[in-house]
């Protein structure tokens, strides 16, 4: 498969990582298990009014449109091959669950997940869905243990084409055994193809499209079935989605699909269209974003409807105000270099669906940068810029733009080298 392009992100970990989790401290009490929904249901949990308070009670469940839920997406982990976007440092992804754990959040599994999305199950305010795609042999050896001893349920969405045990892939019996500890199965399709090849068959017309969508999805229902048993959960490879696959997917047995688009899932969430966090092993800020339940982190199109008045950065950026760009965009930037008495260290930026970012200052010119480690998916963006001078007083501006789809490019890369 084709190599990774445009690597981009900082590599966050070891002795960094404190500097950048601080969770609340976690209640004492053990979690209490999910209880169906009854009529007169009474929930325990405080509501969180403030927003961003730490304080709300995660240990019980709450009415069903108060949980939000955080589905984390990981590929491949090595504690020494080099970290790319698909694999993730095995140290890493033990400080992610440990932080999990600390943090007091619910780890879900896929049954869990869907009587609570289907309305049979209620569960506590925030929770955790943890999805592992593909079938890396370093799933079982790195990540299955680490999961294993912190007792999480976990999906792992597998495409029958890898399941040979060549290679860097799993065996039939390496995935039965993880069954036994909290794995539920999922389909990531037959062959993995991307974007292109689907809609190559689209342009060749409506009865191409069927028939790959009968191999891809269909056949890999029975497959996955007959070596691992019923399954009803579907992963888009590359996130690529269309109309007709929605429309079809339940026709081959599947009640949820997910999509590589970020953001927590809430009881509204179209169940065919779930919203997932791809946590890459170039950028920790992912994670970080999908563990933040604060109210801070709002939907982006309130957010820019409140920032439409705002009057504009007071030097260039780019976008600019009220551009359009493609969903590749490389860079996301400001010229600070002309505010007078700016403190530079004290710049920070802030774009909606990512929260406070990794930005680069360059002392020399006042160039403040990011680049997104992910394509960008919902519009419009709003970028905010903060800073103070160096006496101190802050400052703060902000500006959108928006975005439309590019589609030739692929939403998401593997190296085929290591297939």
């Amino acid at each position: 498969m084709r190599r990774l392009l445009n690597m981009i992100g900082m590599v966050l970990v070891g002795s960094a990582w404190g500097q950048y989790f601080e969770p609340p401290p976690m209640n004492p009490d053990p979690v209490e298990e999910c209880v169906p929904i009854q009529k007169n249901a009474t929930t325990p949990a405080q509501e969180d009014s403030s927003g961003d308070s730490p304080e709300i009670d995660n240990t019980h469940p709450v009415a069903r449109e108060k949980t939000r839920v955080a589905v984390l997406g990981y590929h491949n982990f090595s504690n020494t091959k080099p970290v790319t976007e698909m694999l993730m440092r095995t140290s890493e992804f033990r400080q992610q669950m440990e932080y999990i754990r600390k943090a007091g959040l619910r780890v879900i599994s896929m049954k869990e997940f869907l009587e609570w999305r289907l309305g049979n199950l209620q569960l506590p305010a925030k929770c955790v869905l943890i999805t592992l795609d593909d079938g890396w042999r370093s799933v079982y050896t790195d990540a299955f243990p680490i999961l294993k001893e912190y007792g999480y349920p976990f999906t792992l969405f597998l495409y029958t084409k890898y399941l040979s045990g060549r290679g860097d892939s799993m065996t039939p019996a390496m995935i039965r055994e993880m069954q036994q500890h909290g794995a539920t199965i999922g389909s990531h399709s037959t062959s993995h193809y991307y974007p292109s090849t689907w809609e190559k068959e689209l342009e060749r017309g409506e009865q191409a499209f069927s028939e790959l969508m009968d191999k891809e999805m269909g056949d890999s229902f029975k497959r996955l079935g007959e070596l691992f048993g019923p399954i009803n959960a579907y992963c888009y490879p590359g996130g690529y989605v269309t109309p007709e696959m929605i429309r079809q997917l339940p026709s081959y047995g599947y009640a949820v699909a997910f999509t590589v688009i970020p953001g927590k899932v809430d009881v509204q969430e179209d169940v065919l269209q779930v919203h997932r966090y791809m946590v890459f092993g170039t950028d920790s800020s992912i994670f970080r974003r999908a563990v933040d339940f604060s109210l801070r982190a709002a939907n982006t199109q309130q957010a820019a409807k409140a920032h439409r008045n705002s009057p504009i950065p007071p030097f260039p950026v780019y976008p600019a105000p009220n551009a359009e760009v493609y969903e590749d965009l490389a860079v996301i930037s400001a010229q600070v270099g002309t505010v007078q008495n700016i403190d530079l260290p004290t710049v920070q930026m802030v774009v909606s669906g990512f929260g406070r970012v990794p930005s680069r200052v360059e002392s020399s010119s006042g160039a403040v940068q990011w680049n997104p480690p992910l394509r960008l998916y919902q519009s419009p963006i709003v970028v905010e810029l903060s800073w103070k001078d160096v006496d101190g007083t802050p400052h703060k501006t902000s500006w959108y733009f928006n975005v439309k789809r590019n589609t030739q490019l692929p939403y998401e890369k593997h190296d085929e080298n290591t297939r």
